[in-house]
Parts: structure tokens; sequence; C-alpha cells
């Protein structure tokens, strides 16, 4: 299959889980790797996974300048990319699409290739082993088992998945909570279930570093299990990290509360999986959704969905719309959904994605997300306060926990214009429309609101394990200029 030694990942010496075989994973056809050049020194090759483990901690807490350099060795966008290279960018747009690792892009074109020459479901049954990867490794990653995990086009698709599926048990009145942060895509999904059901959206504010108030919402679930034993929240969604800003809501903190008060928890996990740890059994959730593009380095067009087992049991919940992939049509008149998450895949998404995301999440799991993090945050803090001491540029980030999400303005400069001047000088970034992509958050924080009078647009710089000192200099040196005019 297309995880043989010679095809899958470099890792890190200091591996972070256990060796075996994933379930119908077999390493015994070597798969040609299309690479020139030396192995980058330091690393050693991947294991497969046998069971879902948690990553042991590792020997150092932080990765070193030369496992660094050999992952960004190992990287196409960085390969031979240092400080004085003509031509060669600073990534900081992981939280947009990160840069994948080689041997992420060797599955797919692998794939891709089998696919022209021996055809798509042939290549699906030939391929088991390299689609069957995905489950083990994301069960590892979020501490889960593997038929907890359903692949899906997107997160975005994932997560309407799982709200879908809930819509049938809303009945007028009922009440969805969620936080100031979340993101406009799962917030429209609730503006359209009240409007269709009836239900009433409410939002847990905010404590006095930026994120959910966990005790405001515990008061909140209280208040409503005293209202004669007949709770209305039927449901708390919040998305981990928000899209416009670099804050990590305490989600297994929320998720203590929830289970206490047995309410569904749903998490989003967009900007959090592949950055930081998150385990479902810590966070108690009852769905969690995920992409491959961002912080896992993985292909677009793909995303993941968690489903607690004991959740469908007892709830027999089930997506809005099956085919025939998540159920079986077993009478003229009646259908049998899956036991488990399998009922939220559909028969159809990208393969040749699908074979890459197995492979980057074993890659995050090798390099260890501890460790990985641990890099990105000393970076982002860096850059945080490299902005932070600029004339006229205001770092926008809230939250005691922050992550490697870092937003900022600059005064009388329009955010397309800095993004487009950091482009021209090797830096990539992105913006994002706050009053649009995490609206509740602008409102409560726009001028003249008492608060920090956070801009309709900022620029995000997102920084990942692999990114470098020099690259965050080079940005706050441009930013500099840029302000000065």
């Amino acid at each position: 299959g297309c995880f043989s030694r010679r095809c899958m990942a470099p890792v890190m010496r200091a591996v972070s889980v256990n060796p075996g075989v994933s379930p119908g994973v077999s390493a015994s056809r070597p798969v040609s790797r299309q690479r020139s050049g030396r192995r980058p020194q330091g690393i050693s090759h991947p294991r497969h996974l046998r069971t879902p483990m948690r990553p042991r901690a590792a020997s150092s807490n932080a990765l070193s300048a030369a496992e660094v350099h050999a992952l960004r060795e190992d990287t196409p966008g960085l390969r031979g990319v240092h400080h004085d290279t003509r031509g060669g960018i600073a990534h900081f747009n992981a939280a947009g699409s990160s840069l994948p690792p080689r041997p992420v892009l060797d599955a797919q074109l692998e794939y891709l290739t089998h696919e022209a020459m021996h055809g798509g479901y042939e290549t699906s049954e030939t391929k088991a082993d390299a689609l069957s990867l995905p489950y083990a490794a994301l069960a590892s990653l979020l501490n889960c088992q593997p038929d907890e995990i359903a692949i899906t086009q997107s997160a975005t698709a994932a997560w309407q998945m799982a709200f879908g599926s809930l819509l049938s048990s809303f009945n007028p009145g009922d009440i969805i909570i969620t936080a100031q942060c979340e993101y406009a895509s799962n917030y429209i999904n609730y503006l359209q279930a009240s409007k269709e059901k009836g239900v009433v959206i409410e939002t847990a504010p905010s404590d006095e570093n930026g994120q959910l108030d966990v005790h405001a919402l515990e008061r909140m679930l209280q208040v409503d299990a005293n209202k004669n034993g007949n709770g209305k929240v039927k449901l708390v969604s919040v998305t981990h990290i928000p899209t416009s800003g670099g804050l990590v809501n305490p989600a297994e903190a929320i998720g203590e509360v929830t289970k206490r008060f047995k309410v569904p928890f749903l998490l989003d996990a967009t900007q959090s999986a592949g950055q930081v740890v998150v385990d479902v059994a810590a966070t108690r959730c009852d769905f969690l959704v995920g992409t491959g593009r961002k912080y896992l380095r993985g292909p677009r067009g793909i995303g993941f969905l968690y489903a607690r087992n004991a959740f469908i049991e007892e709830t027999n919940v089930e997506p809005v719309m099956l085919d025939l992939c998540g159920a079986r049509w077993d009478s003229v008149g009646s259908y049998v959904p899956a036991r488990s998450a399998k009922r939220f895949e559909q028969y159809e998404v990208a393969f040749c994605a699908k074979a890459g995301l197995g492979v980057a999440v074993q890659y995050a799991l090798d390099v260890g997300i501890t460790r990985a993090f641990s890099r990105t945050k000393v970076l982002a803090e860096k850059m945080r306060a490299g902005l932070g001491s600029i004339d006229g540029v205001t770092v926008r980030d809230v939250g005691s926990e922050r992550c490697g999400i870092v937003t900022f303005d600059v005064a009388g400069v329009d955010v397309a214009i800095v993004k487009q001047t950091l482009h021209e000088r090797g830096v990539n970034v992105w913006t994002s429309r706050v009053c649009n992509n995490t609206r509740l958050e602008w409102e409560t924080r726009k001028a003249g609101e008492g608060k920090d009078d956070l801009p309709q647009d900022i620029v995000r710089a997102s920084v990942h394990y692999y990114n470098q000192e020099w690259e965050v200099e080079r940005l706050l040196e441009s930013v500099k200029e840029i302000a000065r005019g």
C-alpha cells in the first residue's frame, strides 16, 4: 500500500505512538517514491497503528533545530528555503491551509496515478489499506475508537451532518447554547433551525479574558434544569478555536458541565485538530468535527466527524439524508442505519484526499502534538510581542490560553493592502472579516461598545511548527515598514 517505508512520512525519533498495524492495513506492497535527494537526517520511518493509543510523553518537550530543519526539508514548499533564499515564502496561513509534507502529496499522487491506470472502483479495493488508515490514525489522535470516525467532504459537511441529526429532536422553544466567537457557518444553521423549528439561540457570555465563561454556562444550564425538571436546552455547540482570533475555548471544562447536565455537546475542532491536544474522552463531547487542510497539514476537500458510539446507541440519531453507504435498504418499506459513525458517511468522497488524510494524521502523531504546539506557541507569542511593539499596530487576540493564530491590524491601512504588501515581501498571511465570520464577538467588541474597538476586518497570521524565527522577523520588519507608511 501507499504507507510503506518507501512512501510514508518521515517521523521524529521521539515518536509518540505505539507501533503496530492498522485494521486492514498492509505494508507489504511498496510504492515508488518520486523524490530526489537524501532523506533528512534525524528522521526515522513511521509505524502503523494497531489500536488507538494516546501519544506518550516525548523525551523532550521541544522540537530541536535539527528536527525542525528535517521537517522543513520534508516539505516541498519549504525545502531549501532559508532567510536569504530568493523567492522563498514564509507561510503564515496554517489556519487557512497548511503546507503539506511530501508524504501527504506522494500519497495523493500515487493514489490518483493508480486510479488513472487501473480505474477508480478497482483502486478503492486495491488501496483499501490506504483508505482505512484515516480511521485508525484519527482514533489515536482523538482518543476514540476507529468506528466512531466518519470521513466527510469537509468539516462543514461533517458539522451539518451532526447538527442535522439532532433537528428532529428539537421542538419550538428548545434552546441551543453557543459561544460569542461562534463561526458563521454554524450560526447560520442555528438561525435556520430557529426559522424552521422555532428553537431559541442563546449565547454563553465570555469571561474577562475573552473565552467562554464556563461558570456562566453552568448557571444557564442549572436555571434550565430547575424548570420543573423539563429542561429546554437541547444542545451546547461551541467552536474550540475561532477562525478570527488566537483564543482557545476551555473545551474540557465545557464538556464536564454539559455531561453533568446531560446535554449533548458538539465541538467544532476545525482549527484545533492537529494544533492542540484534542481528547474526546476528556472533552466528553458527543460530536466533534475537523478538517485535513489546516493544522493537520492534510489535503483540501476532506474532513472528519467523531460521533460517540454511546450517544448514537442512546439517541439513535441519524443524518437528515442517508445514502447506501450509511444505511442498508433491507426491505421495500424500510432501511437500517449503520450502527456507528458510518451512518454519517456518503458513498462518494475524494478518495485520493482520504488517502492523504491518513498520512497527514499519522505524520502529526509522529511529530507529536504537544511538542509541535510547544514550538508553535513560542513563535506565536514572539510574533504578538513584536507586533505589539510597533506604533500603529494593534494585536486583537484575547483569551487566557492562546494558540498559533495571531490577528492584528495596522492603523489607516486596509487589510487587503497589508496582505498584498506582505506577500510581495515573501510573507503569506490572510485576512478575516470578523463582522461576518464571528459576528457575535464583533458585536460585543466593536467600536462604541466600550471594549477594544475591534474592526470589521483583521489580518490573520497563523504559525505552525515548521516556521522559523527568521520568518517571524521578516513579518515583523515588513509590518513595521507598512505602519511607517
